[in-house]
């Protein structure tokens, strides 16, 4: 589909600009619009619901922000999304370099989903990650051990290091601390026991930790005990500093170190003594993540109109949000021919927990490949490849022309400005500005379109505006 003339330009550009506007009636905190869509891509990775749009915009409670917060929190959604993030990190994929396979897969997800959806604390979710044993399939947490291609004491203390301590480069005398973790396969297919070989006991001298402590390993305990006790004690600052900073990274768009996994005097923060005080309440709270990211959602910096970090959404949010506007989604299969997976249909991008799933747009948008444990394997940003699928896709033009979504707002509605209405509040999470509406209308009544042509058009210019494309 082609921009078919100058005034769907024009739109584009005052799509963009009547947020702006809405943002700028106060230099201090966002319009309810811009919250409402901001919180709920952060925490859910999903665009409101009109009708939750029109109820959030209508209400005159004073605490209806922290409400819809809590709401969020609560949200299956946000345990779903959270999972996915923590599934990118942890390199969560069937083939290689994880050659985690389906059942490994979707046994880890699974383990990951429930320690969020309890709340489990950070450092008790660490903790079991890290001191893991036995199957692969019966102890879903192994797999972190598995998922690397080359399984040295080393690659597991550089990975352990750079995920929680934000270190890209580690000593080599931590490696002995997981120097007794060994693999070995059983007869039923794909598993793999991960167990501690006593049998190197032969180290008796001191090691030191990296804070300098020197601590004596004892011969028949598991050293990565001795390791786990201090990287997660609280007085090891820098544990749940890194992870207040990965949360606000997700959140935000940026850390205040950034990259959130490239700490060093190189990169200092840019607001430490925010930072502190974050990470002082996150270890008081007992290490509480949703309780850190309530407070981070209610402060003045997220709700901020003219200091959050405008970034272009995530491919697996973009592709969600697509198929929410028009109501068909996407098919997906996993290409590991052991077993062969085909997903429901209806099954968000969100959702699918392994890289290895077959995908074009999720590709063509920049999803992770899950590969490596850094967060700057996002790409965030907008090519001509991209563009060009927005603007001239026949798919895409074919999904909006058949949208089941589409078509009951044509419907349901009386007049082209209900209509406009309608279609702003779902794809942009606010009402139609009155700049707009005089754009769209005089666009509608020069070209003679009926509705659902008309329709068709607005949806495909709202989806390539930058209002639609970033979280701002």
């Amino acid at each position: 589909m082609l921009i078919k003339n100058t005034l769907a330009l024009l739109c584009v550009v005052f799509s963009f600009l009547g947020t702006m506007a809405a943002n700028e009636s106060n230099n201090d905190i966002c319009s309810d619009a811009v919250f409402l869509r901001r919180a709920s891509i952060a925490v859910t990775g999903r665009l409101p619901k009109p009708e939750k749009v029109k109820a959030f915009l209508s209400s005159t409670a004073t605490e209806k922000r922290s409400q819809i917060i809590d709401e969020l929190l609560d949200s299956e959604a946000y345990v779903q999304y959270m999972t996915m993030r923590w599934g990118d990190i942890l390199r969560i994929k069937s083939e290689f370099p994880s050659n985690l396979w389906p059942n490994g897969v979707q046994a880890y997800n699974r383990w990951i989903y429930e320690n969020i959806s309890t709340n489990k604390p950070y450092n008790v979710f660490v903790n079991e990650l890290l001191l893991s044993t036995g199957s692969n399939f019966r102890e879903p947490a192994v797999n972190f051990y598995r998922a690397f291609p080359t399984r040295t004491p080393q690659i597991f203390y550089n990975n352990i290091n750079l995920l929680f301590l934000g270190k890209r480069i580690s000593d080599t005398e931590g490696s002995v601390f997981f120097s007794q973790l060994k693999f070995k396969s059983t007869k039923e297919w794909k598993e793999e026991i991960i167990y501690l070989d006593y049998q190197n006991d032969a180290i008796t001298q001191s090691v030191n930790l990296p804070d300098k402590t020197s601590v004596f390993l004892k011969p028949g305990t598991d050293w990565r005990a001795t390791y786990l006790n201090w990287l997660t004690s609280s007085q090891n600052n820098q544990f749940a500093t890194v992870m207040v900073n990965r949360m606000w990274t997700w959140l935000m768009g940026k850390g205040f170190v950034n990259e959130p996994d490239n700490w060093g005097t190189h990169n200092p923060p840019t607001n430490p003594k925010l930072l502190n005080q974050l990470t002082k309440d996150f270890v008081q709270s007992n290490y509480n993540t949703k309780l850190l990211v309530k407070k981070i959602l209610n402060s003045t910096e997220f709700q901020s109109a003219q200091h959050y970090e405008s970034h272009r959404l995530l491919a697996e949010v973009l592709v969600d949000a697509l198929s929410d506007i028009t109501g068909i989604w996407d098919s997906y299969r996993s290409r590991v021919p052991e077993p062969f997976t085909f997903y429901p249909v209806g099954t968000r991008s969100v959702e699918l927990g392994d890289a290895t799933v077959s995908s074009s747009i999720l590709d063509l948008f920049g999803r992770t490949s899950r590969d490596v444990s850094l967060e700057n394997q996002h790409a965030t940003d907008i090519n001509d490849r991209q563009v060009l699928y927005l603007l001239n896709s026949t798919n895409l033009e074919q999904t909006i022309r058949k949208s089941p979504r589409i078509k009951q707002l044509v419907d349901n509605t009386k007049t082209v400005t209900e209509l406009c209405h309608e279609i702003s509040c779902l794809i942009l999470g606010r009402y139609a500005t009155e700049i707009e509406l005089k754009l769209f209308n005089s666009y509608y009544d020069k070209n003679k379109l009926n509705r659902k042509d008309f329709a068709a058009d607005l949806v495909w210019m709202y989806i390539n505006s930058t209002e639609f494309l970033y979280q701002h």
